[in-house]
């Protein structure tokens, strides 16, 4: 939970950055040696704006999907398989957003150690430390619902012989809760992500996370 007074700057969760820069590095050379498939096929069935991944905790129905877009693209990478990166970046980054913030039964106790389906085992050791940050462990027993106001994810591409290798998500949540805290929340910052054995992984992240 976040204790920030309006007004005053939010605080921050930020981990792995030197290390996500070398991986996504050794990302690139690895797959532009093996050719590693992007995944372009095999998923069509999922919308390209909203995504909604199987993972331990779902999103209320009738909750906004990620609005998702491309934004700067280092590289060659084919509108195909940008709509492709789409879905499978996005399905992770809502894995966490559904674990994390927005889903479950309220009042919630306990899971949240869970909450990061898509990310590395040392991404998940680094957000488990930030719990009351990448979570809502702080208030969820304490709120009877959620309601997203904003929900987005903008995706910078490194591509490298046509394939995406490396990808930065930015990604904004604006959420009210109700029940005995009722307030507005925002989640704002940057996910460091790379494919590792055929899936895409979180194995970074610079969050932040005020009153909004």
């Amino acid at each position: 939970m976040s204790t920030t007074p309006r007004g005053t700057p939010p605080r921050r969760a930020g981990r792995l950055v030197a290390a996500a820069t070398t991986a996504l590095v050794l990302a690139a050379g690895t797959t532009a040696c093996t050719g590693a498939d992007d995944g372009a096929s095999g998923d069509a069935g999922h919308p390209t704006g909203g995504h909604r991944q199987a993972a331990l905790v779902q999103a209320p129905a009738g909750s906004p999907p990620t609005t998702t877009t491309i934004g700067r693209v280092t590289g060659r990478l084919p509108a195909a398989r940008r709509q492709a990166l789409k879905r499978q970046v996005g399905r992770v980054v809502d894995g966490w957003l559904d674990a994390a913030y927005v889903g479950g039964d309220l009042p919630r106790v306990g899971g949240f150690r869970q909450a990061f389906p898509g990310f590395s085992s040392g991404a998940k050791d680094e957000a488990r430390r930030d719990l009351r940050l990448m979570t809502n462990v702080g208030l969820a027993g304490r709120i009877s619902g959620v309601d997203v106001r904003r929900r987005e994810l903008r995706l910078d591409v490194l591509a490298v012989r046509g394939r995406a290798v490396g990808v930065t998500g930015r990604v904004l949540l604006v959420f009210e809760t109700t029940g005995q805290v009722a307030r507005r929340d925002r989640v704002a910052g940057r996910l460091l992500l790379a494919r590792r054995e055929g899936a895409w992984q979180v194995f970074g992240y610079d969050i932040s996370r005020g009153r909004s």
